[in-house]
């Protein structure tokens, strides 16, 4: 019973590196290409030589905004594969645990490392395309504010079930 359980533990947590690697690659894949759209129509600003200013502060705090986003996901949401057999998760629960926890408070924090710089962004630029006082504009803020609501709780929702996970994980091995 007890190595059953040490195998499902092991099973769980190496499915948990994976699902999180796969998501490192995903965001990072996305992130850059919207830093090449972005990079690209700062450039073409730059060369026509437009007087609009907003369309390049945007741009350029939405590549800022995705360039930390990059750095932070390889650099406090990276799980190395090779951590999964130097340190067994049946004998390093702690380290693990630890892992779990980790993940699920940089999901809570998402909205301050990971949203809000780029909504700024993105709504700074989008004011350089419209009128202040269109309806466009104002129906463009909406849907960011309520994208942003989506990911946010999206994010929480994945926070939650990280910690469940965590705490049916290790909370059952402790008993032994």
């Amino acid at each position: 019973m007890l190595n059953q359980q040490a195998q499902s533990l092991e099973e769980k947590i190496t499915k948990f590196v994976k699902c999180t690697q796969r998501r490192n690659i995903r965001e990072s894949l996305v992130a850059c290409a919207l830093i090449a759209v972005f990079a690209f129509d700062i450039a073409y600003s730059i060369s026509l030589q437009r007087g609009d200013k907003l369309s390049i502060i945007g741009g350029g705090i939405v590549i800022f905004a995705l360039l930390l986003d990059i750095t932070i996901i390889w650099w406090k949401l990276h799980i190395l594969k090779s951590e999964l057999s130097a340190f067994p998760p049946n004998r390093f629960p702690d380290k693990w645990k630890h892992h779990l926890t980790k993940q699920a408070r940089m999901l809570r924090l998402a909205w301050l490392w990971y949203l809000l710089p780029l909504f700024l962004g993105i709504f700074i630029y989008l004011l350089s395309v419209y009128d202040l006082f269109s309806i466009s504009i104002i129906m463009l803020f909406l849907l960011e504010i309520f994208l942003f609501i989506g990911a946010w709780r999206s994010n929480l929702q994945a926070a939650k079930q990280i910690e469940r996970n965590r705490d049916a994980c290790f909370g059952s091995l402790r008993n032994f």
